[in-house]
């Protein structure tokens, strides 16, 4: 996305002071250096409190207290926008928000003109963000909701916390909210889906829930007419006795069905009474007993099926009891080898006293008994195994019970016919209807009513969806930009010389990098790589990698906004002490010699800046960078694309001009 910051603003408490602006340049390296305590840490703050956080980290104090408005002028897609937002004072935040197009000069004083929620879906607008939840119906959670900017933000700021954190690679993923989110919204900033993929999601998940709708429809009606062949013969039957089809010529099911759909049709023309024969109720008399005979038979079935499942049931039961006792009886018999161990080679007659070896054999005896014993036991401990045949018995009888059901029905159906009505005359038209009945529901089974062209129809259509879907091919997408990432960051980690642990790839579930020497090779994360020169290395490296990647022509438009400011990436060279006080803080004549012993330090932080500016050029000056640091132009002077936005060595120089003050 085109967006570039033209101008920090700030409206000062008192009026009589003038507004104080910081200007940025867009396609360059644009920084800010000065001494601890000035402000600089700040400005991240303020660019992100003014496009909609939703917490205010600009520090309590001097700054809070001398601003009654922070704001930026930013331009978007080649329009200038003023952008602002009332301080919160005393309160964690402010709702009020101003919006409006740059004319030229900016307002004295900015109006109350949206409050946060509509400044972010105006934003939301501007960058063309889909207005659809990452998840529908009832799946939409606390971290599911639709897609916003303030997502993003997390690709355009390292903050001094973040640039050489070990554990977090991506502003604010070190809280679970912002981290769930951030995975969430990852394929829409990587161009691997955009909104018109997430309705086709949508819409093929719900085509899915009403074709599953619908099918179970199906199977409902399905399973009332599943006694249609019987309701078939029933029918049949009686017509037959009635006089309106012929008993004779008419086998099987499907014929049956077209005689009576035949009949109803012949009826429907009027020529039915011309089509009445002599009534035949021997055949009926003839079917009713033939069903009396299948249900007898069915019943006997189901009985003798009961009995077989009850003597297996007690045959398990039983033999369980039997292992039972016989495992209290094995633990009551004596342990045959410790009184073995026991005894002495020559033992002594319980009777006379005289040495004697007889009860060895007697041991020996009891033991070979005791042996068969056991074997004999372990044959019968275990119960049989009859688990199948109850299974294929219950099977059988649930088989049985329908039969018998459907027996049952017939005949008491044929009995209930027969009663219903006293005349031949009233039996027709009665057995016309229920004709006509069964017809359209064989209609519906079978497939050929308007029901089922519904289902095809959404079969059709989800056919579609899924035909797009596999064609979009998000997998091997996601493949090929995360092998393009990896390209990119390996590509600067090298410009920066940093230790390499195999491959390393951008890992989206864990949000850091990872290493691996190979496919089946053990994965290692960013933390397990030591020294903060590494850690902010691989940061840098990898947020150039996102926006050379996203400054590619046919990801012009990504909703990611293509700046990116950086705080304090020169501290694993030059950290700041518990005070504040950093040893690039000093003039040019102490620098100088700090450069004597700390040559090689200088040379690495320099390098800081040549890597940002071949990120800036791979992006064809597409992106904006804004350094805050300690170090001056003394480092980086000489760099083409590096300018200075302000410096803020001097005693009363700060973010907080000194006359305002």
């Amino acid at each position: 996305m085109q967006f570039h910051i033209e101008e920090l603003i700030l409206w000062p408490v008192n009026r009589e002071n003038g507004i104080h602006t910081l200007s940025f340049e867009p396609g360059k390296v644009n920084i800010i250096y000065g001494r601890s305590r000035t402000g600089k840490s700040s400005i991240i703050s303020i660019i992100d409190y003014c496009l909609g956080a939703s917490r205010c980290a600009i520090p309590v104090g001097k700054i809070r207290d001398s601003v009654s408005w922070f704001g930026l002028r930013v331009n978007i897609s080649g329009k200038s926008f003023v952008v602002a937002r009332r301080t919160p004072g005393s309160r964690q935040t402010s709702n009020e928000f101003y919006l409006a197009p740059y004319e030229e000069e900016l307002p004295e004083v900015p109006e109350y003109t949206h409050n946060d929620t509509r400044f972010k879906e105006r934003f939301n607008n501007l960058v063309r963000l889909t207005n659809l939840s990452l998840e529908e119906g009832d799946k939409v959670k606390q971290h599911d909701g639709r897609p916003s900017y303030r997502d993003l933000a997390a690709f355009n700021f390292l903050p001094q916390h973040i640039v050489a954190n070990p554990n977090t690679l991506f502003f604010k993923a070190d809280t679970y909210d912002h981290k769930e989110r951030l995975k969430k919204v990852m394929p829409f900033a990587f161009g691997i889906i955009d909104g018109t993929y997430l309705m086709k999601e949508r819409e093929h998940a719900q085509l899915l829930r009403e074709l599953d709708r619908l099918l179970k429809q199906q199977e409902a009606r399905k399973s009332v007419m599943s006694s249609w062949e019987s309701q078939v013969e029933r029918l049949w039957s009686l017509a037959v006795e009635l006089g309106m089809v012929e008993a004779t010529g008419v086998d099987g099911t499907d014929a049956r069905v077209a005689a009576l759909k035949l009949l109803a049709e012949r009826y429907a023309k009027g020529e039915l009474e011309s089509t009445l024969k002599a009534p035949d109720y021997g055949f009926t008399n003839e079917r009713y007993k033939q069903l009396q005979d299948e249900e007898e038979a069915a019943q006997t079935t189901v009985d003798d099926l009961r009995r077989q499942i009850r003597g297996f049931e007690r045959l398990s039961e039983r033999a369980q009891k039997f292992s039972d006792a016989v495992e209290i009886e094995r633990n009551r018999v004596v342990n045959l080898d410790w009184l073995k161990s026991s005894l002495s080679k020559q033992g002594t007659c319980v009777v006379c006293g005289n040495a004697t070896d007889s009860h060895h054999t007697v041991i020996s005896h009891l033991a070979t008994e005791m042996e068969r014993i056991s074997e004999l036991s372990d044959a019968l401990f275990e119960s049989p195994i009859v688990d199948k045949e109850i299974e294929a018995a219950k099977t059988a009888l649930v088989d049985a019970q329908r039969k018998l059901h459907s027996a049952r029905s017939a005949r008491v159906g044929l009995q209930r016919t027969d009663s219903a009505t006293r005349d031949s005359l009233s039996k027709v038209y009665v057995l016309l209807g229920r004709i006509q009945a069964l017809l359209m529901g064989i209609e519906a089974v079978r497939g050929r009513d308007e029901f089922t062209k519904e289902i095809e129809r959404v079969s059709g259509l989800l056919d579609e969806v899924a035909k797009y879907l596999t064609g979009v091919n998000k997998e091997a997408r996601e493949k090929t930009v995360d092998n393009k990432l990896a390209a990119l960051i390996g590509k600067y980690a090298d410009e920066f010389k940093l230790e390499k642990r195999g491959n390393v790839g951008l890992d989206k579930q864990e949000l850091t990098l990872s290493f691996s020497a190979g496919e089946n090779s053990k994965k290692e994360y960013l933390w397990e790589v030591g020294s903060g020169e590494n850690w902010m290395g691989y940061h840098i490296a990898t947020f150039l990698a996102i926006h050379e990647f996203l400054s590619d022509r046919e990801r012009s438009n990504s909703p990611v906004f293509n700046f990116l400011v950086i705080d304090q990436p020169s501290q694993v060279y030059f950290p700041s002490a518990a005070t504040g006080a950093n040893q690039l803080d000093t003039d040019a004549e102490h620098l100088v010699e700090l450069r004597r012993t700390r040559d090689q330090d200088f040379v690495a932080t320099r390098r800081i800046f040549e890597v940002l500016e071949m990120g800036l050029r791979a992006t064809d000056y597409k992106c904006q960078i804004i350094v805050l640091d300690h170090a001056d132009d003394t480092i980086w002077g000489e760099l083409p694309d590096t300018v200075k936005a302000a410096n803020w060595k001097a005693p009363d120089a700060g973010l907080i001009p000194h006359w305002w003050l």
